[in-house]
């Protein structure tokens, strides 16, 4: 995927280029505390490989995937965000579709998270026809409500269906909402 906004670039990761900035995401301890793996390796070859299977698992699912959000003209990853099955409380996926981000913490509070995920979720309706989306985030992650909240996504409340039993918050846009006026 290549898609531009205003102010960024929305492409698929370069295992072999962009492990450096995937580490400098993954590796901050203020971005994994709000993902379900805390014990990511951060290697630069570990990196790599699992910058490779976001490419893999986009090209077994047409259309969907993880992707790196740059700043255009600093060149640099400051996030990844995505649009991938949800996987359900067996970890296997549950027939949803989920968007969500990740940040560098010096891209938090500039409304990237937003913009990027704004034109995946019109990606996600417009293009690919999906009925519904849904985001999920740890009930304590308040940064990352707002961003829903700013999407205008619905709260559905606590849920324990997904990402293998987690408590965590459930979030969902339909392509009915999508198309009325903000």
């Amino acid at each position: 995927m290549r898609l531009e906004t205003s102010r960024l670039l929305i492409r698929d990761w370069h295992p072999e280029t962009d492990a450096a900035d995937a580490i400098a995401i993954y590796g901050d301890p203020q971005v994994t505390q709000w993902i379900g793996d805390k014990s990511l390796d951060t290697t630069v070859e570990a990196v790599q490989a699992r910058l490779q299977r976001y490419r893999d698992r986009a090209a077994a699912f047409p259309g969907l995937g993880c992707w790196a959000v740059v700043q255009p003209a600093e060149q640099t990853v400051i996030g990844t965000v995505l649009l991938m099955p949800l996987p359900g409380r067996d970890n296997q996926p549950s027939g949803k579709v989920e968007i969500g981000w990740h940040f560098r913490p010096a891209s938090w509070g500039h409304g990237y998270a937003t913009e990027a995920a704004q034109a995946v979720l019109q990606v996600g309706f417009a293009t690919l026809g999906l009925p519904t989306i849904y985001a999920v985030t740890l009930p304590e992650n308040e940064r990352s409500i707002r961003v829903m909240q700013r999407l205008h996504l619905t709260d559905l409340g606590s849920s324990q269906d997904y990402y293998g039993g987690y408590t965590l918050r459930l979030f969902c846009r339909t392509r009915e909402d999508s198309s009325k006026p903000s």
